[in-house]
């Protein structure tokens, strides 16, 4: 029940916000908004409310939403007939921004969503890969130095040391006293004058043993080489990290736009081939993924409602009859062609488009039931 809640939430948010886009800029180039809805119009909405000229709306099938312009389907091609407000009594410039304001409003929440989430959890500055302890086991002479799990040792006697090389260094000082650096914490780092944040590390003595145990090695600890991220938490006062978390939400954005078109020519070459398209998710899929995620809190919920923002920027550019992109091409024909396409054919070639997009949408759901269902 609390997936399907959060999931609709995120859903809700990434619709809204792409439509919104729409709203906004037909508003700002004195379009007429006839309506805005969340769902598809397959049916009669559920809910609606008319507030001057704009009916609001919600429909049953909520995979999507709606902005619809006045005059947006007149039939006239004329210049000058069109009547004043509507779509079409705009000038290509500020129709092709119309239609572009749904994917760059997606952008813009990608951008704030990582911006945010750097800012507040910490913005990774370098990997380093540090002796980690997984396990400390009791009445040893690290449990002893109060060494805990999830500590980083730096350094011994000043020197810093590999995961690898750990070991072997304790055993070559078994009866004496060395000195471990220890840190403990989250993790930051001191960045041209930035204050670090909730780190402690600390010097320990221990004395390794000889001749330990089975299996505890010579101080008592289980070590790994995990990488770990040095961050940098920031203040609202700290603009310099705040400048720095956002350089990193623009640097993620541009990242996941890359995978998403990898992976949007993955799903051409397995078309062309005729075989189902792989390692794509569904509503199914992104379900599942929402479920896996909500365990992990707020933080990890924006990252993939960002994630998600990304991915329906770029596929609602793509030059698809029915999306943002085939839209887009119309208007493109008609500044070359200096005419527009006949009403007639383009809404038959924007319903080839959607037959196109639901039998793909239907294809990645079946494979997203079949491949592990709804989950829990």
């Amino acid at each position: 029940m609390a997936t399907g809640v959060i999931f609709f939430v995120v859903l809700s948010i990434l619709v809204l916000v792409h439509e919104l886009g729409h709203f906004m800029a037909a508003r700002l180039f004195g379009i007429e908004v006839e309506e805005f809805a969340f769902g598809l119009p397959f049916t009669k909405p559920i809910f609606k409310i008319k507030k001057g000229k704009t009916q609001y709306g919600l429909y049953p099938l909520l995979f999507g939403g709606f902005v619809r312009l006045e005059g947006e389907e007149q039939e006239s091609g004329r210049a000058g007939e069109y009547k004043e407000g509507s779509f079409w009594s705009r000038g290509k410039k500020q129709r092709m921004m119309v239609i572009a304001a749904g994917v760059v409003m997606n952008v813009v929440l990608a951008l704030v969503g990582f911006g945010v989430l750097y800012a507040s959890v910490g913005v990774p500055v370098r990997r380093v890969e540090l002796v980690t302890v997984v396990e400390v086991q009791k009445d040893t002479p690290a449990d002893s130095a109060g060494i805990a799990r999830d500590d980083r040792i730096v350094a011994v006697e000043g020197r810093p040391v590999s995961a690898s090389e750990f070991p072997q260094l304790m055993k070559s000082w078994a009866g004496v006293e060395v000195h471990l650096l220890i840190e403990r914490g989250k993790g930051t780092y001191l960045f041209e004058g930035i204050a670090p944040g909730p780190v402690e590390q600390k010097i320990v003595a221990i004395v390794p043993r000889a001749n330990p145990p089975e299996g505890q090695g010579s101080i008592g600890v289980l070590i790994s080489n995990y990488p770990y991220l040095e961050t940098i938490k920031c203040s609202m006062s700290n603009v310099q990290c705040l400048v720095l978390a956002a350089g990193k939400g623009v640097e993620s954005t541009v990242i996941w736009a890359g995978r998403v078109f990898d992976g949007l020519r993955s799903i051409g070459k397995s078309l062309v081939a005729g075989k189902a398209p792989e390692g794509v998710s569904g509503p199914v899929g992104i379900y599942r993924l929402v479920d896996v995620v909500a365990v992990g809190g707020f933080w990890p919920l924006l990252e993939l409602t960002a994630i998600l923002s990304v991915n329906l920027a770029v596929f609602n550019v793509l030059p698809i009859p029915a999306l943002d992109g085939g839209r887009m091409i119309f208007i493109w024909w008609e500044w070359v062609r200096k005419k527009r396409v006949t009403p007639e054919l383009e809404r038959k070639i924007n319903s080839w488009g959607m037959a196109f997009l639901i039998g793909l949408l239907v294809l990645i759901t079946l494979q997203d039931v079949i491949s592990g269902g709804l989950g829990k």
